[in-house]
């Protein structure tokens, strides 16, 4: 009885020793921090992958090769553009503005002007232009891990 209750004891500690690696592992992952050049360097990546959602022809495989950069609880928050939207709200949504051909521009909608990197975080400034007037956003693009977590774009 003992010896049974000693190979269950081990089976045990086994299971419990794998899910704290398991979860050690997962947090690893999103606490590694990002140098300077990382983190700018995602943030054009994620610029890049934004403009070519919102180009004339982008298809579904583009939505989800930007929305494969965030994380898995990212939040989009605009307050001057209907608030806050989870990453679920924000993936139905451009999909359905993009089937309805909502996103035909035939140029890049952004261009990186300038980029202030911080902690697991950067301050972005882009500029649009429409119609020939040059309209310059200010967004915080934060990370956990290599993903991005939160957007929080601050312009009208």
């Amino acid at each position: 009885m003992m010896q049974k209750l000693m190979t269950l004891f081990k089976g045990l500690v086994a299971v419990l020793v794998l899910g704290f690696s398991c979860s050690a592992a997962a947090q690893g992952a999103d606490s590694r921090e990002l140098d300077a050049a990382e983190l700018k360097a995602k943030v054009v990546a994620i610029t890049d992958a934004q403009n070519k959602v919102m180009l004339k022809g982008s298809t579904q495989a583009d939505v989800d090769t930007l929305f494969a950069m965030y994380h898995a609880d990212f939040v989009y928050q605009h307050q001057v553009y209907g608030g806050e939207y989870s990453r679920e709200k924000l993936y139905a949504n451009t999909l359905r503005l993009q089937a309805m051909g909502k996103y035909n521009l035939t140029a890049p909608r952004y261009q990186i002007q300038s980029q202030i990197p911080g902690y697991n975080a950067v301050a972005v400034q882009r500029v649009e232009m429409q119609q020939g007037v040059a309209h310059h956003h200010l967004a915080v693009f934060e990370f956990r891990g290599d993903k991005v977590s939160r957007i929080i774009e601050y312009w009208k």
